[in-house]
């Protein structure tokens, strides 16, 4: 054979190699020995991140909106934070949640009153998450004052602009924004668009607002939303009524998951797996690695979780167990 056409039939392979990114192709995903099987989660983020091409870890569009990729998925709440010195919503939080290998990062997302989107959980902000702007609404300062406000414990982060967090982001992890204030979905929406930021963030909402104040944007179905239901009848109405194909997943709230949790598996099954969007749920504090497990056993392909080490080791066991790798 010349070497031209060695190197073609090597071209030619590539392709097909890339889309075993969710597992669908196991004979052309690499094999793990032991050796492998114990690489920390920094090597496998490492490796995930340099990979050629889009993957799960950059792009929507690689398995999360893909329903025949069986991959689980672990998004971690608010960055790998800790009180004494990863502050929740901060960069350290957000470096040290997409280096040990969480597939996506949720972050909170208020709009000041110069119309910039930046990354803080409450308004008025709390004495517990800030320790010199206590009390200061975000929608009455500016962008250039919110992010001069030290975000507790630490005496040297600040808040951060929204616009930064993407660019951050982009190549590393998805991310998940949880708009606090129904007014403020239009300018979030436009921030994404803006920062061409589209294929790895989505935005999370209540069925509300979903109808209500989503759709005051003019480019609202250029994006992908998780929808929180609090009832069958909220289901229901996402499915039925919505009916949008950007509506990725639905996300079971924790109190209707417990009071539920027998027909849990069906609803998965039957209607929101169906409807072509992925189960999503919220752990409660703190769960062990079997907490984590038995959620993807019972048909949750995402979770977001509060202990991102216990739900690492329970996504590579889920994963390797489906054939999926790197896991």
């Amino acid at each position: 054979m010349s070497i031209r056409a060695i190197v073609l039939a090597v071209l030619l392979v590539i392709p097909a190699c890339q889309k075993s990114e969710c597992g669908s192709n196991a004979s052309c995903a690499p094999a793990e020995n032991d050796a492998s099987a114990d690489a920390s989660s920094q090597d496998i983020a490492d490796d995930a991140t340099t990979t050629a091409g889009p993957t799960w870890r950059d792009s929507l569009k690689v398995c999360w909106t893909d329903l025949s990729c069986k991959r689980a998925f672990v998004i971690s709440h608010g960055g790998d934070w800790s009180l004494s010195d990863f502050p929740y919503d901060s960069q350290s939080a957000f470096h040290r949640a997409a280096d040990k290998g969480a597939d996506g990062i949720k972050t909170d997302v208020h709009v000041t009153k110069d119309n910039v989107a930046v990354v803080t959980h409450s308004s008025p902000l709390l004495s517990y998450e800030t320790t010199d702007c206590g009390g200061k609404k975000v929608e009455e300062m500016t962008a250039d004052e919110v992010t001069k406000c030290h975000i507790f414990p630490s005496d040297t982060e600040t808040f951060q602009r929204l616009d930064t967090v993407l660019e951050w982001a982009r190549g590393k992890v998805v991310l998940m924004l949880t708009v606090k204030e129904p007014v403020d979905f239009p300018r979030a929406i436009q921030t994404v668009i803006e920062h061409d930021a589209l294929d790895y963030v989505f935005l999370e909402t209540g069925v509300g607002d979903l109808q209500n104040a989503v759709t005051k944007s003019p480019d609202w179905q250029k994006s992908w939303y998780n929808a929180s239901v609090d009832s069958e009848a909220d289901l229901d109405t996402v499915i039925q009524t919505v009916k949008s194909p950007r509506v990725a997943f639905l996300e079971i709230s924790v109190a209707y998951q417990e009071a539920e949790n027998a027909k849990m598996a069906g609803l998965l099954s039957q209607k929101i797996h169906p409807a072509g969007m992925r189960g999503f749920v919220s752990t409660i504090h703190l769960p062990a690695v079997a907490d984590h497990q038995a959620l993807w056993d019972a048909g949750f392909d995402v979770i977001m979780t509060y202990n991102l080490d216990n739900a690492l080791i329970a996504r590579k066991a889920v994963n390797a167990a489906r054939g999926i790798t790197p896991n």
